[in-house]
């Protein structure tokens, strides 16, 4: 992970999404790419050309100062940060600038309203975690602390799953990072031990990946629901992340685009990293 990029609107959701990516940036020797995108509402497109081109010209101005502002940190002593201004990009299509700006991640913050009870679903982050092809990382809150230590990754084990997998696998293991595989079992869909067994050793085989790399990795946690049981593992276990790999609506990442999602992405105090194909 060489170039992070971090969308910003100034705002203190997006201060603090700053400093997890400068964290990780520090850890991993990253450049960080603070990205501005001027709204449709907010291009000037006076009829007067002399008028337009005052304004346009004024607006960068008060961008620049904006971003001066907000990258006078001490926390980014050290650490290379570029900004990058784009007219008319909306957020469900950052994705698109990853060949033009070339970064391998995407880290952003959620609003919160009343402690953690922010708005996920249909906000500017949840565009993002569903169009980005990069791994993003979804920031509730400051973190009190740094750590990626002790990393979480939920998956179901269903063969759809299996290039978003082998996608979040790769890009953990070049960021040297182990983790937990989560299986979770719940009353809807109830499973005995040994037919979640069989499951695993199938999505194993169907990636002709060797079980026993895995052996100490999956961990089957039962709880009345899938969201609840990832909550409530890593809160256990102390997660410093927890991984979801998706391809769209299907598998877990109804976990990301339903009511049940938005309630644990809201009320989870630890990061999420998503992994789409």
């Amino acid at each position: 992970m060489k170039k992070i990029l971090l969308p910003t609107d100034f705002t203190p959701v997006a201060e603090y999404a700053l400093k997890y990516a400068a964290n990780l940036a520090s850890l991993y020797d990253a450049e960080i790419i603070a990205l501005y995108m001027i709204k449709r509402e907010d291009a000037f497109l006076s009829r007067k050309e002399a008028m337009e081109l005052y304004e346009n010209i004024d607006y960068h101005k008060r961008i620049h100062e904006s971003f001066d502002k907000f990258l006078d940190k001490d926390f980014l002593s050290g650490i290379k940060v570029r900004t990058e201004i784009k007219r008319q990009v909306e957020f469900d299509k950052i994705g698109d600038l990853s060949d033009l700006l070339d970064f391998d991640a995407i880290v952003m913050g959620t609003h919160g309203a009343h402690g953690l009870e922010g708005i996920f679903i249909g906000s500017n982050t949840e565009k993002v975690v569903r169009s980005a092809s990069v791994p993003v990382f979804v920031v509730k809150r400051t973190q009190p602390y740094f750590n990626l230590k002790k990393v979480v990754m939920a998956c179901d084990l269903n063969s759809d799953m299996i290039p978003a997998f082998k996608k979040a696998d790769e890009f953990l293991k070049s960021l040297s990072l182990d983790y937990d595989l989560l299986y979770i079992n719940t009353p809807e869909d109830f499973m005995s031990t040994g037919l979640m067994e069989k499951d695993v050793e199938k999505f194993f085989e169907e990636q002709a990946i060797q079980r026993k790399e895995f052996k100490n990795k999956v961990i089957f946690y039962d709880d009345f629901n899938i969201e609840a049981g990832i909550y409530n593992y890593a809160e256990k276990v102390k997660a410093d992340l927890i991984v979801m790999p998706t391809h769209g609506r299907k598998g877990l990442s109804r976990i990301i685009f339903n009511s049940l999602g938005e309630k644990m992405a809201n009320h989870s105090n630890i990061p999420v990293l998503t992994v789409k194909v």
